[in-house]
């Protein structure tokens, strides 16, 4: 073993040693004793919500036989377990991830209590909650907005399952208790502030929208002033989010709409509610061109996290037709596509390397486009699409998510996805897991999991510590983009790659060129396995 081998060991260990003490001699969980008094606020964006985000009854369900948790079945919903490895949270210290041990997002998303939405039978006890529900924020956010559009039902007489005995005032006192964990809890600190936080806002300003109390107007406009301040760093100049994940950017959308219900509740002329209507449409945009078969292609993470679960279907967790259709009830006949399209119609055209010293790889041609289709520049996002109806073809070429950090981005520049022939001939992976099994995850995250560069290129262990930062890999560049071609590169451990697309008579030629590193041809791509390189996740630990 080498020197620098047996530093980056020592320095792995010392990491585990810090990150243990800093929770075994951590501040303990504190669920508050003492909160402030509700009332509820005469509002009218219940009636969105009413009207439009309530369950359809063919897919309601009991909470007492059939709960489902990222697809698996549950006869427990006071849920202290990971039911994958039957490994028992109750009576541990706790801390964010137990790294290969157990899954703590499976009992974290049984406490979001989203089932509320779906459920036409049930009775959830509050007093058998574990102290594993009040040990991520944002979960508990999450939560409080189920609470608040339970009670928002129970307003208008539809629940059918019941907790607190589905009794208002005892409801209310429940969520006022969310809102003070929430507030002394968030989750604004550290190297990068993602979703987690936008979440918590979003949880603090519709309780705000929904009740009052002493001192709700300062709190409005402290929330709704972080919320600014978060929209300038979380979203790109065009409106997509800085994740680089496409089901982040559902996640955070929905986000955004009940941000919007909340704010114009307070204030109708509210800065931040242009910024917002114009994530909002960015994002739908996105997402629509990102749907085959009504699914959502998985770029980057997906831990198949809705806000909206009235819609989600646990046996289809990539449809996603209902946020798009949701969207456009929201803004009704306002919502101007062509408007929209045109801010992401942008040809590239930069100086480009002649090639004639670069090792060459030409892969197997693809027969896409049976007819005429249109192009999608996601610079910010860094994504370039080619589609029409039923005909897809993308190449991810841009930013790592989270400002460089990786957060829920992959190994995935200069990689493709086609749908084609109403099948895929190319890709995404998925996510799999997160950190319950760190080795899994960094194979659905890798190179060689996506439709990337075929080399032998070996990248270096990463660790726990790196499952969600991307250590050896460059933003994407690209120096040509139109409606025939794309040119693009990204280093990879330090090696660059460039790749080539070429579009004629609907065919779509690939090439890679390198100076540093050997390359190999695809003589065949996903065509016989549904588009799939080597495993894929359907959503969140639901793995083929």
């Amino acid at each position: 073993m080498n020197q620098l081998s047996i530093l980056i060991q020592v320095s792995r260990f010392l990491r585990k040693i810090k990150y243990n003490l800093t929770y075994l001699f951590g501040a303990q969980i504190t669920i508050p004793s003492e909160f402030k008094l509700f009332e509820r606020r005469k509002t009218n964006y219940q009636k969105f919500i009413n009207n439009h985000c309530r369950s359809n009854s063919k897919e309601e369900f009991s909470s007492n036989d059939t709960l489902k948790i990222f697809g698996k079945v549950s006869d427990e919903y006071e849920l202290s377990k990971d039911i994958f490895s039957n490994f028992d949270f109750a009576n541990k210290k706790l801390k964010p991830a137990y790294f290969n041990v157990a899954d703590v997002k499976v009992p974290y998303e049984a406490s979001r209590l989203q089932y509320l939405q779906k459920a036409n039978a049930g009775y959830i006890d509050v007093n058998k909650f574990p102290l594993i529900y009040w040990n991520s924020p944002m979960d508990v956010a999450i939560r409080n907005i189920n609470l608040i559009l339970h009670f928002l039902a129970i307003e208008d007489s539809s629940p059918g399952i019941e907790i607190l005995g589905n009794n208002e005032d005892l409801i209310s006192t429940f969520i006022s208790q969310h809102y003070e964990y929430i507030s002394n809890n968030l989750e604004d600190k550290g190297h990068v502030v993602g979703n987690h936080y936008l979440i918590e806002l979003t949880s603090l300003l519709l309780t705000i929208a929904t009740f009052s109390f002493d001192g709700d107007e300062e709190e409005f406009k402290f929330y709704h002033d972080e919320l600014e301040a978060e929209l300038e760093k979380q979203f790109h100049k065009d409106g997509t989010n800085f994740e680089g994940s496409t089901h982040y950017s559902a996640f955070v959308t929905e986000a955004m709409i009940l941000c919007k219900l909340a704010i114009e509740e307070i204030d109708k002329d509210s800065i931040l509610l242009e910024r917002i209507e114009e994530i909002i449409k960015s994002n739908k945009l996105i997402l629509s061109m990102l749907m085959n078969k009504g699914e959502l292609s998985q770029i980057g993470d997906n831990d198949s996290g809705r806000l909206f679960y009235f819609a989600f279907d646990e046996d289809k967790p990539l449809n996603m037709e209902w946020l798009i259709n949701l969207i456009e009830i929201l803004y009704e006949d306002s919502l101007e596509d062509s408007e929209i399209k045109q801010k992401f119609k942008i040809e590239i055209k930069r100086q480009i390397p002649t090639f004639s010293e670069f090792m060459k790889s030409t892969h197997k041609p693809i027969n896409v486009f049976s007819k005429d289709y249109e192009t999608y520049s996601f610079k910010d996002f860094g994504l370039y699409i080619w589609r029409n109806e039923d005909e897809y073809f993308s190449i991810r070429c841009g930013p790592i998510g989270q400002n460089g950090i990786g957060g829920h981005s992959h190994y995935d520049q200069l990689a493709i996805e086609c749908f084609t022939d109403n099948k895929w001939f190319a890709r995404d992976p998925g996510t799999g897991t997160y950190t319950d099994n760190i080795k899994l995850r960094n194979k659905f995250r890798s190179l060689d999991y996506h439709w990337g560069p075929k080399v032998d290129l070996k990248f270096p262990n990463e660790d726990e510590f790196d499952c969600f930062r991307l250590n050896y890999m460059s933003d994407g560049e690209v120096l040509t983009y139109d409606k025939n071609k794309f040119l693009g590169f990204a280093k990879f451990n330090g090696k660059t790659i460039y790749r080539k697309i070429k579009i004629e008579n609907g065919i779509v030629s690939i090439e890679d060129y390198s100076k540093d590193v050997d390359l190999k041809e695809y003589s065949s791509w996903g065509e016989e396995n549904n588009g799939v390189k080597s495993q894929f996740s359907e959503g969140y630990k639901r793995i083929s």
